[in-house]
């Protein structure tokens, strides 16, 4: 009986867990370039039951699971649906691959191309991190010069004038990036250098999310009904262990 306790509770912490990660990913199903999560979860290894009675060897009479946990979450990476803007300053990327920016503690890399100018004219995301091209400097624009930016991110002004190059990458583990809040990745032990990537860009367009609401929602729903499963199972067990203590234990 107790051990239903620990099976009951492991399996609402697991819950619990799947719960904030489709929280996250409604939360963010407005936001460019986002890549919804999802979570794979394990059971722990199945205990083997024994009947002893006196006199009499053990006899095996099975085995019994013992919970669950989460053994890991991922991110699903498949492309969003393009959504045409006409600002010149929005990006989106077609294929695997990340915009590098400036932050704080070194490069980050980012997919949301929802980019702007800072006073500097210099290209950063909505935050502030500064865009890098191939030579790992910030890329400035000419202010009030009109320009375009190719697929492969190599940036021509209007007066004929060549401008730096976006710096596109991409990972062999890509994966194992660690996201860091702001829809920004930062590289992990795992993960392997940046390398060229062939992504292409679309000036113009923003990448949507991916996240798909209507499934997500099914999911929170079915999480939800899971966990007041387990919370039934709880009290249940708990309304009997109180019989056994109060009643039969004083008989």
């Amino acid at each position: 009986m107790i051990r239903g306790l620990y099976t009951a509770a492991s399996a609402m912490k697991s819950l619990e867990r799947k719960a904030d990660i489709t929280a996250n990913n409604l939360a963010n199903s407005d936001t460019a370039g986002f890549e919804k999560a999802a979570a794979v979860t394990e059971s722990f290894p199945e205990v083997l039951l024994k009947r002893i009675e006196a006199g009499k060897s053990a006899e095996e009479i099975g085995s019994i699971g013992s919970g669950s946990q989460i053994q890991q979450s991922f991110r699903n990476q498949s492309q969003g649906h393009l959504q045409q803007t006409g600002n010149s300053l929005d990006l989106a990327l077609q294929g695997d691959g990340y915009f590098v920016v400036e932050a704080e503690d070194g490069s980050s890399y980012i997919r949301n191309g929802n980019f702007v100018l800072n006073n500097d004219s210099e290209i950063v995301t909505q935050n502030g991190e500064a865009l890098l091209d191939t030579q790992g400097e910030r890329i400035q624009l000419i202010p009030g010069e009109d320009f375009s930016i190719s697929e492969n991110g190599e940036i021509r002004f209007n007066n004929g004038l060549q401008g730096a190059q976006i710096n596109i990458v991409s990972f062999a583990e890509e994966a194992e990036l660690l996201q860091i809040g702001n829809n920004l990745y930062q590289l992990e032990e795992d993960t392997g250098e940046p390398q060229h990537s062939d992504a292409r860009i679309a000036q113009g367009f923003l990448e949507n999310s991916n996240v798909e609401i209507v499934k997500e929602m099914v999911n929170m729903i079915k999480t939800n009904r899971q966990y007041e499963s387990n919370q039934k199972v709880i009290s249940s067990i708990d309304q009997n262990l109180d019989k056994v203590i109060n009643e039969v234990g004083r008989a």
